[in-house]
């Protein structure tokens, strides 16, 4: 057996909220009716959410009909509100919809209210039904949002562990060309590591912001590469970019091989020197270019000429192909590399 419907009227007078009863009765409604017809009363109703509909008059004594409104929006309760009124116009009932009625019935046509009542319930339970679905949506993308939290900060200290292994073993290590080799790779991972790091403190989750990434990452590099006995200066100038983390790792490693290249080959024999490095958007379809320049003693003809066996520029080539980017390297008055690419 269904339940009566339980109905909320706001009216000053009892044979109008009869008027009204006996017209939902008559379309088939079994009802469970309650009246009142101040504010008072109307607030002490509304802190039991139990009301299937609100039939308010607009004119009362005390407040009127939009007052009511307020009062049922304030209170948090998605309820059907049913303005009626003997004297309503075009005007107010426009007000009364933008204040959030569902609809108004004039007092001369109540044989309407089943109609609209049948009606706004039935909007109701699709509202509803809405609203729930939306509920799962976000708690299902906010259970996927902290598991990917979650594997960006496992994935970093993984990361990190692999390093610190690679780092001690580099101590066993004698020969001091495979050393280097052992810190170049350990450059690499903390170069990830960080883009893993970025991601798990970020909002995005798969998107890294590159100004503040690559300024760390500089001074990861200048930390583990910087000598007494040749002082280096790195100038950057970044635009706010954010990348996605198929575009953003390729960038950060390539800006870690001309980097560490750069500390260890472009300013032998020299006191100091400088390295700019540069990235900017361009364009409308979000194009950028990743721009290393050095004034130290160049690049050799043969990675100019792409013939290098240098581990260091054939895998900025290979991450350049990744990119889709398009690859620029000269050589006058120092190195000057050059990538073109879109996000």
């Amino acid at each position: 057996m269904e339940k009566p419907l339980k109905v909320l009227i706001i009216e000053d007078m009892p044979d109008d909220a009869e008027l009204i009863e006996l017209e939902l009765q008559r379309g088939g409604y079994d009802i469970d009716a309650t009246r009142v017809e101040t504010a008072e009363a109307l607030k002490k109703a509304l802190q039991d959410p139990k009301w299937d509909v609100i039939i308010c008059d607009y004119n009362l004594p005390g407040f009127d009909g939009l007052a009511a409104l307020e009062m049922i929006r304030d209170s948090g309760n998605d309820i059907p509100v049913i303005i009626v009124s003997g004297t309503v116009g075009e005007e107010t009932a426009v007000e009364s919809v933008r204040a959030g009625a569902q609809d108004y019935v004039m007092k001369d046509n109540l044989r309407r209210i089943p109609i609209s009542v049948n009606r706004e319930i039935h909007n109701w339970k699709l509202r509803e039904q809405k609203r729930i679905a939306d509920q799962k949506i976000r708690d299902s993308l906010e259970e996927k949002e902290v598991m990917l939290k979650e594997i960006h900060h496992r994935v970093k200290n993984n990361l990190a562990v692999i390093s610190a292994l690679l780092t001690l073993q580099s101590d066993y290590v004698k020969d001091e060309e495979a050393k280097g080799m052992f810190l170049e790779s350990v450059g690499r991972i903390k170069t990830m590591a960080l883009i893993h790091e970025k991601l798990y403190q970020s909002e995005l989750f798969a998107r890294v912001e590159m100004g503040d990434y690559i300024n760390q990452l500089v001074k990861t590099i200048q930390d583990t590469y910087e000598t007494e006995t040749c002082a280096i200066r790195v100038n950057l100038d970044c635009d706010e970019a954010t990348l996605d983390i198929t575009k953003a790792i390729p960038c950060g490693l390539i800006i870690n091989e001309l980097l560490t290249n750069a500390y260890k080959h472009a300013f032998k024999g020299k006191e100091s020197g400088n390295v700019y490095l540069k990235m900017k958007k361009y364009g409308e379809n979000e194009k950028y270019t990743l721009e290393v320049m050095d004034d130290g003693v160049g690049l050799p003809d043969e990675v100019i000429a792409g013939k290098s066996s240098s581990l260091g520029f054939n895998i900025i080539r290979g991450l350049a192909r990744q990119l889709s980017s398009k690859l620029r390297m000269t050589s006058s008055e120092g190195a000057h590399v050059l990538l073109t690419f879109k996000a």
